[in-house]
């Protein structure tokens, strides 16, 4: 069996996307991205939001991200992800990351009109 190293991840965008960097540019984009279930015991329907940042050093995901997508525009992102290591500190700190390999963004339903010609 071939391992593969892939996520997918849909949601809303929460905040205006930004870069970081000179040399190596680094675009960061934050996903709202949403687990809704019903509870067994209450039967209540319930709903908690995670907060996801994605990342990409592609300057052409990057340029796009920047120029066209904004916040409340629903996304979908193909990626890997990326285990890394530093020190702070004198401590050594562990992240996981999230780096974009495609990305498609559609905005809003009320931004995106009603699709009829006018």
């Amino acid at each position: 069996m071939t391992s593969r190293n892939l996520f997918i991840i849909s949601g809303n965008v929460s905040q205006n996307p930004r870069r970081f960097g000179d040399n190596a540019p680094k675009t960061v984009l934050t996903v709202a991205v949403d687990d809704i279930w019903t509870d067994r015991e209450t039967g209540e329907r319930k709903k908690r939001t995670d907060f996801l940042t994605a990342y990409t050093f592609n300057k052409k995901i990057g340029d796009f991200v920047l120029a066209q997508v904004k916040p409340g525009y629903q996304v979908t992102i193909d990626g890997r992800i990326r285990s890394n290591s530093y020190e702070k500190g004198g401590d050594r700190v562990y992240s996981t990351d999230l780096e974009i390999i495609r990305i498609d963004a559609h905005p809003p339903r009320a931004e995106a009109g009603s699709g009829l010609p006018e």
